[in-house]
């Protein structure tokens, strides 16, 4: 071959090398991402605490942990909400994606979690505030969605853990992933006759007991997780259930002093704090103390009626004496008469199921 034919080829080949690279840049936008790629850094916390950031809390790595190690996030301000965030992450506009993490509470404590721009008008990303219901045991928790609020690659997401308020909570945070999937976000899985119960509510274990605490004022309540127990439960997916029973299990494991003819009431709330239903019932405050008790979820005490289609705002029990006032100091209350320190710390395991259809829950599933 002659050095003409040489170049010729030479020439060739740097075109087919521009052509290629140029039908990439075309096809490729910036930040190539693949479906299945997670976008988080240090996910499994196995290089230490970096890429993340602590606001109002102490991070350290440790157990207990999915594996290895874990995120270690302790609250340090009475006031405020501690927060666990990693900065920078790139995602690509209209495109599902898959966020999966597992978390454990020493107190069984809500982590809220939030996918936003990380500078202002901190514009939300795919992923409004959503509360977990953390368990003291620990779980993998997954969440599908469709990014938000631009149109163009970004590389300043954040995605951020947030604490109840308190100071001295624990969570552990493992095994973070963010990844594209391939198409559309799974539909829910169609009712079917396995689709029989909904926990509700569940404080506390056989080994881990929940400690109601004197700064807790008696009510032991939270915003219902994202999923069936705060679904509609008129029509879809969940209809039936409106017409279910609730079945509730309660072990007494310390209190300060015995309180006989204790009652601990659950209630439901829905727009904000408009619509309230309550049941209460008598459970000996002696510690061995153990009951199990149900109702139709239509026939609870009415302040204002819950549409049952509709989100709650917030569900959870609440600790009265026997004249069955509140032992709290919300709303002037002062203890009602009561000792505060003869209630708190009380330990306990309490549960909630909604059944639809006959049966009692499988409440080995909840830890008893």
């Amino acid at each position: 071959m002659n050095i003409l034919s040489r170049n010729g080829w030479r020439v060739a080949g740097l075109g087919l090398l521009a052509g290629v690279m140029a039908l990439l840049a075309f096809v490729a936008p910036t930040g190539l991402w693949a479906a299945g790629d997670t976008v988080i850094v240090n996910g499994d916390f196995e290089n230490g605490t970096s890429d993340w950031k602590c606001k109002l809390c102490n991070l350290d790595t440790g157990s207990p942990a999915q594996s290895g190690a874990a995120a270690q996030m302790t609250t340090t301000r009475t006031s405020g909400r501690a927060q666990l965030m990693q900065n920078n992450i790139t995602l690509q506009p209209n495109t599902t994606y898959e966020l999966k993490f597992w978390a454990q509470s020493n107190q069984g404590e809500d982590l809220q979690v939030t996918l936003l721009k990380q500078t202002s008008p901190y514009t939300n990303y795919g992923i409004k505030p959503q509360n977990f219901n953390v368990t003291q045991s620990g779980q993998e928790f997954t969440i599908t969605f469709t990014t938000t609020g631009f149109s163009q690659p970004v590389s300043n997401a954040r995605l951020r853990f947030r604490a109840d308020k308190g100071k001295g909570k624990v969570y552990s945070i493992d095994s973070v992933s963010l990844a594209a999937t391939d198409g559309e976000p799974p539909p829910p899985p169609p009712p079917s006759e396995e689709q029989n119960e909904i926990l509700i509510f569940n404080r506390g274990s056989k080994s881990q007991p929940f400690s109601v605490t004197k700064s807790m004022s008696g009510f032991i309540m939270d915003q219902p997780p994202t999923g069936a127990a705060n679904a509609n439960w008129v029509t879809g997916q969940y209809a039936g259930f409106a017409d279910g029973t609730v079945y509730y299990r309660a072990r007494i494991i310390s209190i300060p002093q015995n309180q006989p003819g204790m009652k601990l009431g659950f209630c439901f709330w829905e727009n904000k704090f408009v619509n309230e239903e309550c049941r209460g019932q008598v459970i000996n405050g002696i510690p061995g103390t153990e009951m199990t008790w149900s109702h139709k979820l239509d026939d609870m005490w009415v302040k204002s009626p819950i549409n049952w289609a509709n989100p709650r705002t917030k569900h959870g029990f609440i600790v009265r004496n026997a004249k069955n006032d509140p032992v709290s100091a919300k709303k002037g209350w002062n203890w009602n008469g009561e000792n505060p320190d003869h209630w708190y710390p009380m330990e306990i395991h309490y549960t909630a199921v909604l059944v639809k259809t006959g049966g009692e829950p499988d409440w080995t599933k909840y830890g008893w």
